[in-house]
Parts: C-alpha cells; sequence; structure tokens
C-alpha cells in the first residue's frame, strides 16, 4: 500500500494503526473497556499508555476473561524504554520523540515473535522507509540468563581495568552495563565479552530456533547481533529495526520477548508478554493525537487459521487482503477452532475463511457462510476478488 502523501507524524500514527488492525491488534482503549467490564475486577484507567499500563490491561484480559491471546497497539507522548542511540541524548533531545507500540501477552509460543516482527516490518517499509535488516539476539530462560550472569561478571572481573569507573562499580549488581556505556573503551571490552546464545538452555535455543526459521520464511533480512542484550525488561528475546537511510520522521525500532518481567509485574507465573516500538518525531502533535480512533466498522468476514503453517501462510493472505482494501477479522490462536469460532459468531460475521494444515500446503482457502453452512474452496490468489462480491 502506498505511504501517506504528505508524510507527517499524525499521519504516521494513522498509518501504523491501520497495518496493525489488519494483523489483529487492537486500540488498547478497547482491550482496556473488554477488561473492566469483567465483575469484580478493577482496572485502573490511565491518561496515557505505555509499555507498563499496556501490558496490564493485556495480560488482564488473558487471565481474567478469555484463553485466547490478547493483542494491543497505544500511541503514546512519553516513551519509558528508549533504544540506546535515543536514550544517549541530550534530556531536552529526547523529550521530542513519541512511541507507536504493539504488545502481545497470552502466547508462548514463537508465532508471537513472527506476528510481531511482520506487522513492524510492514509499517515501516509502508510508510515508505527501506529496511536495511533486522538485528536479533537471545538471552533465553532465567537459567540461561543466570549461567550467561556468573560469566559475564568473571570476564568483566577480569577486564576491569580497562572499563570505566562507573561501570566498575555497576558490573557487580548489572553484568549487562558495559553494554549500554556510552564510553568507547567500555563497548570495546564489551564487544569481546562471552555470547548470550553459547548459555541458552535448550528450551530456549529451540524457541530462538524456530523464531529465525520462520523469519526467513517471511523474507525479512535479518542478522545476529551478540551485543544487542541492554534492556532492563529481563528479555528472553531483543530485536531492533535498521533503516537504510534517515527518515524524517521515524528514528528506530525495537523490541523482545519479556516473560520475565510481565510475570513479575503482575504476580502471575502463566502469563507472557511481547512488544515492540517505532519512535517518531512527535513535533505538531497534539494530546488528542495519542488517544484511539472511534470504532471502525467491524469487518463481515472472520479469517480462522488452524496450524502454525496455516498461521505462517494466514500472514500472506492477509496481506493480499490489505492490498485490496477488503477488510478481515481473526483471532490469535494458532490451533484451536473453537475460540476462533466463539470470535467469529460474537462479532456477528456472515462469513468464514478457514485455513487449515492442507489448504496451507496445497494454496486453497473454503469459505463457510454462516447462515446456511454452505462452503466454497478457492485458491487463495482468488480469495480478494471473491470476497468484494459478498453483499
Amino acid at each position: 500500500m502506498p505511504a501517506p502523501t504528505r508524510p507527517s507524524p499524525a499521519s504516521f500514527i494513522k498509518h501504523a494503526a491501520d497495518v496493525a488492525s489488519f494483523y489483529g491488534f487492537r486500540p488498547v482503549r478497547e482491550v482496556e473497556r473488554q477488561a473492566r467490564t469483567h465483575k469484580g475486577h478493577e482496572l485502573e484507567r490511565v491518561r496515557t499508555h505505555n509499555f507498563a499500563s499496556v501490558s496490564a490491561v493485556c495480560t488482564t484480559c488473558t487471565t481474567l476473561l478469555t484463553p485466547q491471546p490478547a493483542l494491543a497497539w497505544w500511541a503514546g507522548p512519553a516513551p519509558l524504554h528508549l533504544p540506546l542511540d535515543l536514550a544517549a541524548l541530550p534530556a531536552g533531545r529526547q523529550g521530542g520523540f513519541a512511541e507507536f507500540g504493539l504488545h502481545i501477552a497470552g502466547t508462548q509460543e514463537s508465532v508471537g515473535e513472527v506476528v510481531l516482527l511482520k506487522t513492524m516490518a510492514t509499517i515501516i517499509t509502508e510508510w515508505g522507509t527501506p529496511l536495511q535488516r533486522v538485528r536479533l539476539n537471545a538471552l533465553g530462560d532465567k537459567d540461561s540468563k543466570l549461567r550467561y550472569s556468573r560469566e559475564l561478571q568473571f570476564y568483566f572481573r577480569k577486564h576491569a581495568g580497562s572499563l570505566c569507573e562507573t561501570c566498575r562499580t555497576r558490573t557487580a549488581q548489572d553484568p549487562l552495563a558495559p553494554f549500554s556505556c556510552a564510553n568507547e573503551q567500555c563497548h570495546a571490552v564489551a564487544a569481546g565479552a562471552p555470547r548470550a546464545m553459547n548459555f541458552l538452555s535448550e528450551k530456549s535455543r529451540a524457541h530462538f530456533r524456530d523464531v529465525l526459521e520462520h523469519v526467513e520464511g517471511l523474507a525479512i533480512p535479518y542478522e545476529l547481533d551478540d551485543l544487542l542484550v541492554a534492556d532492563e525488561r529481563e528479555s528472553q528475546l531483543l530485536f531492533a529495526f535498521d533503516l537504510e537511510g534517515p527518515d524524517a520522521t521515524l528514528q528506530g525500532a525495537v523490541g523482545g520477548r519479556f516473560d520475565d518481567y510481565v510475570r513479575k509485574q503482575s504476580n502471575r507465573k502463566d502469563t507472557s508478554g511481547l512488544s515492540a516500538s517505532i519512535f517518531f518525531r512527535k513535533k505538531g502533535l497534539g494530546p488528542t493525537n495519542f488517544t484511539s480512533p472511534p470504532r471502525a466498522r467491524p469487518p463481515r468476514v472472520f479469517f480462522v487459521q488452524l496450524g502454525l503453517r496455516a498461521k505462517l501462510k494466514g500472514l500472506s493472505v492477509l496481506d493480499d487482503l490489505r492490498h485490496a482494501q477488503v477488510p478481515v477479522m481473526q483471532s490469535f490462536d494458532a490451533a484451536k477452532l473453537t475460540p476462533q469460532l466463539d470470535a467469529a459468531r460474537a462479532a456477528g460475521v456472515s462469513h468464514l475463511i478457514i485455513m487449515g494444515q492442507r489448504e496451507a500446503l496445497d494454496g486453497t482457502i473454503i469459505i463457510r457462510e454462516l447462515g446456511n453452512s454452505s462452503q466454497t474452496i478457492l485458491q487463495v490468489g482468488q480469495l480478494p476478488r471473491f470476497l468484494k462480491t459478498l453483499r
């Protein structure tokens, strides 16, 4: 889809929200309204959203209301977690950036990272900014990070004479401190430090391997970055988007999986959280630019995906439908049918489009009319034109 004709911070928010909505993300205010209607549960309403507040809202939905993952987007004028290059700027200049964020709660599967990366890459490239690459690194679960931290502390004690005074003091409590230090000598020492991926547990290694496999399938250029470790949110996996050149609006994009942090903040052991943010200049924006848009008329078609293969193939189907300007709804569940059917009925759609493992292999899709349960099987390429004929 073409980029806005007059690029501006306001038009970027609208563009990013449109893309995110197509991939299943809802305005966080909608998710918040759903959580607030839960009997006996008090959810504090916040004026502006950020990672912490959105995480609380989405975790509430997945743990109290529905077993399905919750996907939300938000826009905020005061980012909590700026990437290193922006955080290093003087405090006065840091205030010139706003944040467009995506959050997924309730899935520990690698498809969560895939949906997040795909949505972020689409927002950036369709804005008109060429994407050079995505850098990824895995720190793994608690056991992985514990082994890694011990090795880092030993390494930095050995090289303490080459660190600045601040890092020498901080590494005892935070062995990752030299990675985020602006001192070039500290950065050089960190570059020779042990690599987090060498300390991954088998479970964490398998998860990261799945993520990389799926990213390759999305044709997103990527590379591994051992120095991408500095994030105070106890990350299991981190990624950062590098742009090919400067952009008048976009300044950077980062994200990752923060299960341990979300569990600690929510005091719930059975939850999980992934988040990603795009940072952009906010000059000319007012408070109303950071509120969710009014509810649009819901689509009449619901996309049901059964199994991981169908979920991954479904991302390209959504691309085709977006370019054809055919809106659909979907539920973020890669394996179970019942929750998706329940969501479709609750939304009052007239048709389902269904893709399972077999359809994903054959390149076909099933269209079912809910009124009379009649079904039609089409090639995926025929779907946009067919849906445009529905009344």
